[in-house]
């Protein structure tokens, strides 16, 4: 499905109000490729019950489980989390969401399991959409997730967190003039002399 960057890329122009992680992509990608992110969906049924989307069931900027405070991210309190599910089916059991780039896994009482798996190429970032703040998952391991649905028994949630060759990725970061990126990529956190709105 299509995430906030993925529009970006495909429809914002390329000036100075575009982040720059995007205007690199958007400079790599050919039209067909920007149609192709464009065409996506915003919401995924996978199966009924099972719903995925990039943040919010109705936005793909705003996060779904997390608040803002003192400028980081942090789990957004229950009452918040589930006001921000009330476009969704009430029948929906698992949700796949992602945009803070954090790991999480809630079960909503009396209602959805809620699953971010992290995020495989951005540990941290910093976003200077009012009001800035950071993200930072806090190690460079690339992160995905692997939801195993069982009919008869409890479904299983593995968050799965794999090194890589991080040095390689900070160096490339480094060679497109990207400093903070290449800092973010080496250890999961972003600078603390880092300019907002980086991502």
């Amino acid at each position: 499905m299509r995430g906030n960057h993925d529009r970006r890329v495909a429809v914002d122009p390329a000036d100075d109000t575009m982040w720059a992680s995007d205007r690199y992509a958007q400079e790599r990608l050919t039209e067909a490729q920007r149609e192709a992110l464009f065409a996506l969906p915003f919401t995924l049924e996978i199966i009924p019950g099972v719903v995925a989307f990039h943040a919010r069931p109705d936005h793909d900027e705003k996060y779904l489980l997390d608040a803002i405070v003192d400028g980081q991210l942090v789990r957004a309190p229950l009452a918040a989390i589930q006001r921000r599910l009330k476009p969704l089916d009430p029948t929906c059991r698992i949700v796949l969401c992602g945009h803070s780039h954090r790991p999480e896994l809630i079960r909503i009482p009396g209602g959805p399991v809620l699953f971010n798996p992290g995020s495989v190429g951005a540990p941290a970032y910093d976003d200077d959409t009012p009001p800035a703040h950071v993200s930072e998952q806090g190690s460079p391991h690339t992160r995905y997730g692997i939801v195993t649905l069982d009919g008869e028994g409890p479904d299983r949630f593995e968050t799965i967190a794999v090194d890589y060759d991080h040095e390689a990725a900070a160096r490339q970061a480094e060679q497109a003039g990207r400093p903070e990126w290449a800092h973010a990529l080496r250890t999961g956190f972003m600078p603390k002399s880092s300019g907002q709105g980086s991502v």
